[in-house]
């Protein structure tokens, strides 16, 4: 009887157990925490935004780089695979657009079915467990067993799904590091960005649907939503997703000639560019701003943007005439609305990250089975791997997909 160890469970972890236990084989989820599904208990505020709607196209399109990688899993489980299975153990869903949540909108209650089905299914849960070391056979090219901090046995495979770094302390892309495993770069991502100009008095403001731009070597990012003004700078989903675009070029030059460590690139600061009213198009706006009623700029714009943000963004024409404003002026009025600059001065660390961008590099896994290529009973899935995507229930699905992958092929 093969025994198989999956250390990790988190949403990859569990979908890898539920895959690859059969009567006719010992599987261990093994999990540092003193609960599983630690983070998943937590994700879409305790809703837990599940997976989503989206065809295809446009659920690659939400993966920012290496998409590719995901199209064995994907074709494997895609969402509406997963939308079934969680129909047939007893999680029914609803949707808010695109978005798939649990008809309960507890995620703590997901985690809970998926416990149940575990012990139904005879996988051993150990709790409080890490991974301090694997053996590798160098002949045969195997893991051959694993130490814990509480034991050492043999096993047949070995399933890492260890996540990223964000929320709790994660030692395993040392030790991977130490095995000759190739890390890629490690960063923050969907995180909120802290601003060099001080926006605290904005602090709690919320406007929907703004679009985000940035234009960083002549390529162009775009993402929309709603963004929120915080006491250190920006925050929301159309922010965080620009954030998993934009967050590796953070480790740039710095600027120490100021009281601020300004984020640059290349010598210049990085910027992003807002569209408070990507609804309404430049001429559309003139015509409002410019008509020929004597109403006063802020009422003109009141059913458009928060009294208090109006107020800001147009204190410096509170005395000014502007049917009398030169051609130049009238843009650079226009842009405040359609083309607000704002210069990052940082991300918001690991700790407070959704995700991690980054992980074990993808050219070391066979797509089509999520196996290492150098070793021939190890495999690899979820957050670990170096694979992120936006908000709205893509990064789950990509764990429970990538999770699914590493389950069926290990059970071969």
């Amino acid at each position: 009887m093969d025994t198989i160890a999956i250390i990790g469970a988190g949403p990859s972890g569990i979908m890898a157990a539920l895959t690859t236990k059969t009567k006719d084989n010992r599987v261990i989820l093994i999990e540092k925490n003193k609960v599983i599904g630690q983070k998943l208990s937590i994700t879409g505020s305790g809703r837990c935004n599940i997976t989503n709607l989206d065809n295809k196209e446009d659920f690659f399109a939400k993966i920012p780089e290496n998409s590719k990688f995901f199209y064995s899993a994907f074709a494997k489980f895609s969402n509406y695979d997963f939308i079934d299975y969680l129909e047939n153990i007893g999680i029914p869903l609803k949707y808010e657009g695109q978005k798939a949540y649990p008809k309960n909108e507890s995620a703590q209650k997901t985690v809970n079915t998926f416990i149940k089905l575990l012990e139904e299914k005879n996988v051993e849960i150990r709790l409080n467990e890490e991974l301090i070391d694997f053996e590798i056979d160098n002949k045969s090219n195997t893991v051959t067993s694993i130490t814990t901090t509480k034991t050492k046995e043999h096993i047949d495979k070995l399933i890492i799904t260890t996540g990223g770094l964000s929320y709790c302390k994660n030692s395993t892309f040392s030790l991977l590091a130490k095995k000759g495993i190739q890390i890629t770069q490690l960063y923050p991502s969907l995180v909120s960005i802290e601003t060099i100009y001080d926006y605290s008095n904005l602090s709690g403001i919320s406007i929907k649907n703004v679009s985000v731009r940035a234009n960083i070597d002549g390529k162009k990012y775009l993402t929309s939503g709603d963004m929120l003004f915080t006491q250190k700078g920006l925050s929301g989903p159309a922010i965080m997703d620009m954030s998993s675009y934009i967050v590796k070029f953070q480790d740039l030059k710095t600027d120490t000639s100021s009281n601020h460590k300004n984020l640059t690139y290349k010598g210049k600061n990085l910027y992003i560019s807002i569209d408070f009213m990507p609804y309404i198009s430049k001429n559309q706006l003139e015509d409002i701003i410019f008509d020929s009623s004597k109403k006063a700029l802020k009422t003109k714009l009141s059913a458009y943007l928060p009294e208090r943000m109006l107020k800001f963004l147009l204190e410096k024409y509170e005395n000014t005439d502007i049917n009398n404003m030169k051609k130049e002026e009238k843009e650079k009025l226009l842009n405040i609305f359609k083309n607000y600059k704002i210069a990052i001065k940082n991300f918001s660390n690991i700790k407070s990250a959704i995700v991690t961008k980054g992980g074990v590099s993808l050219n070391q896994i066979s797509p089509s089975t999520m196996q290492f290529k150098n070793i021939q009973n190890l495999y690899f899935a979820g957050e670990c791997l170096d694979i992120d995507a936006l908000t709205g229930g893509y990064n789950l699905q990509i764990a429970f997909s990538t999770g699914y992958l590493a389950g069926s092929s290990s059970k071969l």
